[in-house]
């Protein structure tokens, strides 16, 4: 052969094995590129669960390999821990204990970042078969509690339902009756909730075990409704299975007419079923029976016939107990030749099962300990790799830190530097803020209040001089103390706004009826209602809420002032409460003058805003503000609606008393 032919040879064998890889999985891998094609990356993972199932693990194990490449390369963390799964059961299978572990942790590390609860349900279930089939049964139960803790997050009744019945066989195992009982029921009471075929199967089961363990009367009350349900299921093998447990039962109690009328029907009915084991095993039990009875011949028929059949399925332990029953018969009929040739053989099959579990035993734990001698090498030789990789590393990263050291120094000096000049900045603006305060306080106090307490002291003084008398005097009163009113409004704004500013200002709030306090004020307000014609007008039902009482007092009287200014001769204020979900609405209505719209955000804003009433009333702008403060403070909310010559509705939200 030619060197060119050789070399297309060679191109067409590669080629042709390049594209047998592709295939494995059923689908063309190379069409998966994003995370979008993760259906396609699903089906390939279906394919490889096939070659799991029938045991390709050569070729399941390379297709595993190639689909973790892919799944990584596309960031699909839900598919990496799919095939990590069944890589660890590919692994199992080939006893290679350690990997399979290592891949199992995989799948765990993956479906919790994927937040894949089925998914880790699964893993506890794999895992349950696994350590079960090793004998390593306190294991298994650990692992099936896993599973049913998973499976009660999902609300996976049908699973739970399962994985019941398998603790119930678990826990069996372990000669703990009491676990195993409570199970077997919860699974039986949750099937039977579903409605869904399969409680027949539990109940012969819980039935089995009160029978073993001598609980005769418990049994012969569950069966019957098992049988039922089996029957009307249509489920043959089962019923059969009922019929083998009423017959077992029956045993026990030394019911040997009624025990062969079962096992009769459990051959008719495991025949139906195709169901060899039943059938072989009833035509035993009947033949231990007719040697109860004392039918030697019948004995001897049936026990070699059962005998012949289960040699031939291998199942060993119905074989010894052949070997014994035969051994009885020999020996009653006085053939003491042919029963030392039934222990003869008994003892053999007894050695051969015991040597053999032995060996498979010795042979598990060298396979294992060659697996964990082997993975202690690879551990070792990792070790050595990351040590080199370590002391190289660590030059790098000695100068790195150096070098971050002197950068973090630096760092630290500029944003010392920084805060410092922040520090001072947020420290000037604070003072030129107080002196704001302080000048606005000031302005008020010289100009607003000097106006009410000189007005107060010239009424006074035109009494001390005797100016006016007694009875002009007293028809001033009411201007006096109206006056007098305007005065303590305005003290108490400003101190609630100095407070506020000062950050001191704490609502206590208290459960209280409004109706009173808005009383209150409306008697207060009164006089100087009617001397303008305005109409208070009290629409209130019993509003009982929790703020603070003082405080609310102080928005009610702001509001009905502020509304008393604007309105003209004949408009009216009415107060009215609307009942919310968890609060009141309060609304104050007036039909005055109204609000421009272009003045409407500035009424509660941070500079103070104020315009001269309907008889050139004047304010200081901070009623509305300090308002807002109190009612926010007591976790409501105040806002405003008003058409321009219509009048304006102020709304105060307030929590409703518990």
């Amino acid at each position: 052969m030619n060197k060119t032919a050789f070399t297309l040879l060679v191109l067409c064998l590669v080629n042709f094995f390049g594209f047998s890889q592709s295939q494995l999985s059923g689908v063309d891998l190379s069409e998966i590129r994003t995370l979008k094609d993760s259906i396609l990356f699903n089906t390939a993972v279906g394919n490889l669960q096939k070659y799991v199932d029938e045991d390709q693990f050569d070729t399941a194990e390379f297709m595993a390999d190639e689909l973790i490449q892919l799944a990584d390369n596309i960031k699909y963390v839900r598919g990496l821990a799919l095939v990590y799964r069944l890589k660890g059961i590919i692994y199992n299978e080939n006893q290679r204990y350690i990997e399979s572990d290592e891949n199992f942790r995989n799948a765990i590390h993956f479906f919790k970042e994927a937040d894949d609860t089925d998914g880790l349900a699964t893993i506890s279930n794999d895992k349950f078969v696994i350590e079960q089939n090793r004998g390593n049964l306190e294991k298994a139960a650990d692992y099936l509690m896993e599973a049913k803790l998973y499976r009660e997050q999902l609300n996976d009744s049908v699973g739970l339902s399962g994985i019941y019945n398998n603790l119930a066989i678990v826990y069996k195992e372990l000669k703990d009756v009491p676990n195993s009982e409570k199970y077997y029921r919860k699974s039986i009471t949750l099937i039977k909730q579903l409605k869904s075929n399969g409680v027949g199967l539990v109940m012969n089961n819980l039935a089995l075990l009160y029978a073993e363990k001598g609980r005769l009367s418990e049994a012969k009350k569950l069966l019957p409704e098992a049988l039922k349900i089996n029957k009307e299921e249509k489920d043959l093998r089962h019923t059969a299975q009922s019929y083998s447990i009423m017959a077992k039962v029956a045993m026990y109690g030394k019911e040997y007419e009624a025990a062969k009328k079962y096992y009769d029907t459990t051959l008719c009915a495991g025949s139906q079923a195709n169901y060899k084991l039943i059938v072989v095993n009833a035509k035993q039990q009947l033949g231990i029976i007719a040697l109860e009875e004392g039918n030697y011949k019948k004995a001897e028929e049936l026990l070699k016939i059962a005998r012949e059949d289960l040699i031939k399925a291998n199942v060993v332990s119905l074989v010894l107990k052949n070997y014994k029953y035969s051994f009885k018969l020999d020996s009653t009929r006085g053939n003491l030749l042919d029963a030392i040739k039934w222990q003869k053989e008994y003892q053999q099959l007894s050695d051969k099962r015991m040597y053999e579990s032995t060996t498979q035993k010795v042979e598990n734990a060298k396979s294992r300990y060659e697996a964990e001698l082997k993975q202690l090498k690879l551990i070792d030789e990792q070790e050595k790799r990351e040590q080199r990789t370590r002391e190289e590393l660590f030059r790098y990263r000695l100068f790195t830190f150096i070098s971050l050291a002197v950068i973090a120094i630096i760092l630290v000096f500029m944003i010392l530097f920084i805060k410092t000049r922040k520090e001072r900045k947020r420290y000037i603006k604070e003072l030129n803020e107080s002196n704001q305060v302080k000048n606005k306080l000031f302005s008020i106090i010289s100009h607003d209040l000097k106006n009410e307490i000189h007005g107060l002291e010239g009424s006074l003084n035109l009494m001390k001089e005797d100016v006016i008398s007694t009875e002009e005097f007293r028809e001033i009163v009411p201007l006096l103390a109206n006056r007098t009113h305007q005065t303590s409004i305005l003290l108490n704004n400003l101190l609630n706004w100095s407070k506020s500013q000062m950050k001191e200002l704490n609502a206590q709030p208290t459960t209280f009826d409004i109706t009173e306090v808005i009383s209150n004020k409306f008697t207060f307000f009164k006089p100087k209602a009617e001397k303008k014609d305005i109409k208070l007008i009290n629409k209130l039902d019993p509003t009982m809420i929790f703020a603070d009482k003082d405080m609310f007092g102080i928005v009610a009287q702001n509001l009905i002032a502020n509304a008393i200014k604007f309105c003209n001769p004949g408009d009216s204020i009415a107060l009215i409460s609307r009942e919310k979900e968890d609060h009141y609405e309060i609304c104050f209505e007036d039909t005055g003058v109204g609000i421009d719209p272009s003045n409407l955000n500035k009424l509660f804003a941070e500079d103070t805003f104020t315009t001269n009433g309907t008889e050139n009333e004047t304010g200081t702008g901070l009623g509305l503000r300090i308002c807002k403060e109190l009612i926010e403070l007591n976790q409501g909310e105040i806002k405003v609606e008003s058409t321009l010559g219509k009048g304006s509705t102020f709304y105060i939200s307030l929590p409703k008393a518990a």
